[in-house]
């Protein structure tokens, strides 16, 4: 989904006529606006577009067609964009659209009036009123709005700043206000020279009020209260001055003819004036900037220069509060308050200018037309109801759809975020043209920032170290070799002959001081973490005495300090022992699973007791496949799976008998040395087998046994679904229900399958502690991807089938293990009820009062909602006729008076009233008794049994 605005490509809505002098012709481009009796105007989807010498045009956006057409003189030329306004007559379905233009005919000017009258039949009657304004400034601005009394006027700006009013419908002059009322308000400075009206635009007095002054209405006394309500069609009008070199911003209203009768002998009047800090200077005689007005937000956006910069209207002297640098840009629009659209000459792009990051862009390619690199762009107007962008190309007016945050429903979501606007950062000329004299470095400087493992120096001392080392690898000398690798990986090593008062010149073993816990090795260069995997172990391609040659891993080193080193310091993950032999490897396609059940076989026979299994398991960051391996593994040890390196055992014993007897019959009579080792040797594995037995009667897996805790608890931390596959790939059906049968044994010992009041084995032994909560979860969720890896029903056929029951037994059982299932379930529903007001008492308790409840409170609490309790009469009678003081609830005993209970009604103690109290000022007072009476009092809650004593 998109987070970011996308621009679809461009088309065209309709193709424009051309000015009469395509040199000097221009396009001007007003809005169009609907107006009901009685309430604000609203923007409607069309463009009242003027063309030089030509026409003025009015275009339905949304249909794409022509509303309705004047054609003006051919010498005119539009000196601002029209305004229009289609009104509805009120009491009938008679709708008036009033278009006004202002024209230069130099040196005159002419302001003229098209008004069509449609009446309910269709008819349409066209009228057309000019006034002429005489020589003089262009008028730059001109609005239709209405005074305090409800009549309709229109409102002149001359680029001088002098403003006249016309009657909306005759055009007769009204009143007329010279260039020096803008001045009112200004620095000395700015009042000798002439005003220059850079930007205009008429705001409802509502929009003012709220987002350029924060609701504050202390300026807005001389309007009435109706024309500062949301419904109200007053507006005032926003400029942007220029004298000289500073820049000034005006917000002026329009009087009404009451109180202009009350002496004030003016019709406009200067609500605010401030100073308008610019973060562009412009040239003289350079085009003027791009303003955009939000008064909603209190923002106006300005573009000089290819810079965007946004000024805070909301502050006392506005400033801008972000600026952005957008290239060769030459029109924008303000889509959101955190997007903005910008046209450049072959090239449309979405701006956030928070973040200062290019959201989306897009090459302006027009069908029939696709140069358009040498064709100027302006945009026009934006229709965020519809979300499209209107744009000038050449003679073309053309649309740009653009599609809006697909995460947008019902609420729109904050647009905008940081999120959406990381990595897509823009450049800031400020970086690299500041007035300081810091020098940047230039891009070629990037060289001496580069890593310094790439340097001639660290590359010479590796390559003579590694050759060191081979050296004394290859000469059969371990212990100068692993003294060799354990200084680079930051151990100390002892040497055992010194150790133990003997001196000799050349050590043959060595130990290494190992560090109290695996968070205490050093950081190890991986170079040589690679160098000690690739000399410890050996990755042998092919195998003699087969056909079939297997690729295996062995091992070189099995007696070194550097292959515990690999396990316990968490080295020896999938990753590294493939770079490792990366070259043995080559292209040979092997599986990550060949290879990490290599590695972990070759682990369990260094160590037969797997306790260097174990450790591997526990500090190397394994994935599922790993894991699931060394389980399979541990399985097999516990013969919990059968091992297929093993022959199955023949009836009671496991083979070793009959082998003996073999030897025994090979064996000559007289040699009794080698019988008595034989029997020697089925004793050991007889007393192998019976501590094994004991193990598992004991429920102790030993070493093995935590092994499989720790495997568990990481296997549930991998994704299911590559779980799922990888049992799937590496588990045959028996072993993945034989995983299952082994998860489903943890849940018995567990005493999760159990009821609550069963007498289990941690009641009876005191050293055990209860499985913590977690595990529970942990279980059924490695079961159930044991079963989603299965099937449910491969899961049941083969678990019935390996069982040996029939189809009905095993259904019985089934039924067995769910009711047992909903059986726990209610009675964890049932406990929770008995528990859950105590347990909420204690935590109110423990934060009110930091009063802590006792297991025998619990108890009696228990007890006292499970049986019948006392008659609490007389608990009452007595308490009521107690004269002590009590500031604490009274207790309720159950069965055992001598016994601890909770309090009646399990209402918590509040705290109790500090003597002192802090006024305003910081100043700390005692309390006076009328006060901590009071406060006492509305602790105690109604019908209560407690005293209150001051």
């Amino acid at each position: 989904m998109a987070s970011h605005f996308q621009i679809q490509k461009p088309y065209v809505l309709a193709v424009l006529p051309r000015p009469v002098d395509p040199t000097t012709g221009r396009y001007v481009v007003g809005n169009v606006y609907g107006s009901l009796p009685g309430s604000r105007k609203r923007k409607r989807s069309e463009l009242a577009i003027g063309t030089d010498g030509d026409s003025m045009n009015i275009y339905d956006v949304s249909s794409s067609r022509l509303v309705t057409s004047y054609p003006i003189p051919p010498q005119s030329s539009f000196s601002c964009p029209a305004y229009s306004v289609r009104c509805r007559v009120p009491e009938s379905k008679d709708v008036s659209r009033y278009t006004y233009v202002a024209t230069r005919d130099a040196p005159e000017n002419t302001i003229t009036l098209f008004k069509d009258y449609v009446d309910a039949s269709g008819k349409t009657t066209a009228t057309t009123k000019t006034f002429v304004l005489g020589t003089g400034a262009p008028v730059i601005f001109l609005t239709r709005t209405s005074t305090a009394t409800d009549e309709e006027e229109l409102l002149l700006v001359r680029a001088n700043g002098e403003m006249i009013s016309l009657d909306a419908e005759t055009l007769q002059k009204r009143w007329q206000s010279p260039p020096s009322t803008l001045k009112y308000g200004l620095e000395s400075g700015s009042q000798k020279g002439d005003i220059e009206i850079e930007f205009c635009a008429a705001v409802p007095v509502a929009d003012v009020v709220q987002g350029l002054f924060k609701g504050n209405i202390a300026s807005f006394s001389l309007f009435p209260a109706s024309a500062l309500t949301k419904e109200s069609s007053m507006e005032v009008l926003v400029l942007v001055s220029r004298s000289g070199s500073q820049r000034h911003i005006h917000i002026t209203g329009v009087l009404s003819s009451k109180q202009n009768s009350l002496g004030l002998g003016q019709k406009i009047a200067s609500v605010h004036v401030a100073p308008l800090q610019s973060a562009n200077v412009r040239s003289p005689g350079q085009a003027k900037p791009l303003y955009h007005l939000d008064a909603r937000s209190g923002q106006l956006l300005e573009l000089v220069n290819d810079t965007l910069s946004t000024y805070d209207l909301t502050l006392s002297t506005p400033r801008p509060a972000s600026t952005i640098e957008l290239e060769d840009s030459t029109s924008f629009l303000r889509l959101t308050q955190t997007s903005l659209l910008s046209a450049a000459d072959s090239k449309l792009d979405v701006y956030n200018p928070l973040y200062r990051s290019l959201q989306s862009s897009t090459p302006l390619e027009i069908d029939n037309n696709a140069n358009t690199s040498n064709k100027k762009v302006s945009l026009v107007s934006y229709f965020s109801k519809i979300e499209l962008a209107i744009a000038i190309v050449d003679s073309n007016l053309v649309a740009i759809q653009l599609e809006a945050p697909k995460a947008r429903s019902k609420k729109r979501r904050a647009e905008g975020l940081l999120v959406d606007s990381l990595g897509r950062g823009i450049a800031n000329k400020e970086r690299y043209h500041s007035s300081t004299s810091v020098r940047v470095p230039k891009p070629s400087a990037f060289s001496n920032y580069l890593p310094g493992s790439l340097k001639d120096n660290y590359w010479d001392t590796w390559k003579a170290e590694e050759a060191r080392a081979d050296k004394l690898r290859a000469e059969n000398n371990n212990a100068e070799f692993e003294a060799l690798l354990a200084d680079k990986f930051g151990l100390k090593v002892i040497d055992e002959n010194q150790a133990n008062g003997t001196a000799q010149s050349s050590p043959a073993v060595t130990n290494w001081k190992w560090p109290k816990s695996r968070d205490s090795y050093q950081y190890a260069d991986r170079r040589w973490v690679l160098f000690g995997i690739s000399h410890a172990f050996s990755w042998n391609s092919q195998t003699t005495g087969s056909d079939d040659a297997v690729p295996q891993l062995t091992c070189q080193l099995p007696q070194s300090n550097l292959v515990y080193y690999l396990v316990d310091a968490g080295h020896l993950t999938l990753s590294n022992v493939k770079a490792a032999f990366r070259a043995a490897l080559g292209y040979s396609g092997q599986s990550d699973a060949h290879i990490a059940e290599q590695l972990v076989q070759r682990l369990a026979d260094l160590d037969p007791s797997l306790e260097l299994l174990t450790a591997y398991i526990s500090a190397t960051t394994l994935d599922a496949v790993e894991l699931l391996i060394a389980v399979r593994t541990l399985m097999r040890s516990l013969e919990l799976v059968q091992d297929p390196r093993r022959p199955p055992p023949k009836l009671l014993t496991d083979g070793s008998v009959e082998q003996q007897q073999q030897q025994q019959q090979t064996t000559p009579d007289g040699d009794d040395s080698k019988t008595e080792a034989i029997e020697q040797m089925e004793i050991d594995s007889l007393e192998a087998q019976v501590e094994t037995a004991e193990s598992y009667l004991n429920g102790d897996g030993g070493v093995r046994g935590s092994g499989l805790s720790v495997a568990f608890a990481k296997l549930a931390a991998c994704p299911s679904i590559t779980t799922i596959k990888t049992l799937r790939t590496t588990f045959k059906p028996e072993e993945i229900l034989s995983l299952i049968y082994l998860l489903r044994v943890e849940l018995v010992k567990g005493a999760w399958t159990s009821r609550y009041l069963d007498v289990t084995d941690f009641e009876q032994n005191e050293d055990l502690d209860a499985p913590p909560d977690n595990i529970i979860k942990l279980i059924a969720d490695l079961l159930s991807r044991c079963v989603d890896s299965l099937g449910p029903g491969g899961w049941l056929l083969n678990d019935a089938i390996l069982a040996g029951d029939e189809s009905g037994d095993f259904i019985s059982s089934l039924k067995l293990e769910v009711s047992a299932a909903l059986e726990g379930l209610e009675e964890a529903v049932y406990l929770r009820g008995i528990v859950g007001e105590t347990v909420k008492y204690a935590e109110a308790a423990a934060a009110v009062a930091h009063l802590s409840v006792t297991p025998a409170a619990v108890s009696a609490s228990a007890t006292a909602s499970a049986s019948e309790q006392q008659p609490s009469t007389a608990v009452q009678q007595q308490a009521a006729g107690n004269n002590k003081v009590s500031s604490r609830p009274v207790a309720l005993h159950v069965r055992e008076p001598g016994s601890e209970a909770l309090p009646l009604g399990l209402k918590t103690r509040q705290q109790a009233v500090s003597a002192a109290k802090v006024v305003s000022g910081g100043e700390i007072l005692k309390r006076s008794s009328r006060e901590t009476g009071h406060l006492r009092s509305q602790q105690v809650g109604a019908y209560s049994l407690e005293r209150i004593a001051i």
